[in-house]
């Protein structure tokens, strides 16, 4: 019987060395998975930046928050871009005012071959859709004298402000 019991106590040691000393603690191999992620904003600020630089975009157009935000003397570098990311795929929304005699077709050529470009540089992501809206054509007289009048009426309504604390 004593050697009877030595030969299942050595089949109960030997069944029970792969399992944990502590119950519930089983050993799992946790899979690290290494990413690079890139925030909506960073992929229309590199879009904005872009299409400033195609000759024949006056601007790019923001909606409502981004007048709000411009009217304040803020700056929005993603105006008149939305970006959707997809894993790794891109669909751009740009809206962007026209010089007057600039070629839309040329402009919006240039304007998917750069950021194409410059995204798959900077990113590595792809871009499978490009929407380009033209939202104004102007002149670049045109153009700079609206934008000279709201700067002047950014300065003019931030002395009154100044001027209204004291």
């Amino acid at each position: 019987m004593t050697n009877e019991i030595k030969k299942n106590a050595e089949e109960v040691k030997e069944a029970l060395k792969d399992l944990p000393e502590v119950p519930g603690e089983e050993a799992k191999e946790v899979e690290h998975k290494d990413s690079l992620i890139f925030n909506d904003s960073v992929v229309e600020k590199i879009v904005s930046l872009a299409a400033r630089e195609i000759k024949g975009v006056l601007d790019l157009k923001g909606g409502f928050i981004s007048g709000i935000t411009e009217s304040f003397g803020a700056s929005n570098d993603t105006k008149g871009v939305d970006a959707t990311i997809n894993g790794k795929e891109v669909v751009l929304d740009v809206k962007i005012l026209l010089e007057f005699g600039q070629s839309a077709p040329r402009i919006f050529e240039e304007l998917k071959q750069y950021t194409e470009k410059q995204l798959k540089l900077m990113t590595g992501l792809d871009v499978v859709e490009l929407n380009m809206e033209v939202v104004d054509v102007l002149t670049r007289k045109d153009f700079e004298e609206k934008k000279q009048k709201s700067i002047s009426n950014q300065v003019g309504s931030n002395k009154q402000d100044y001027n209204r604390q004291w």
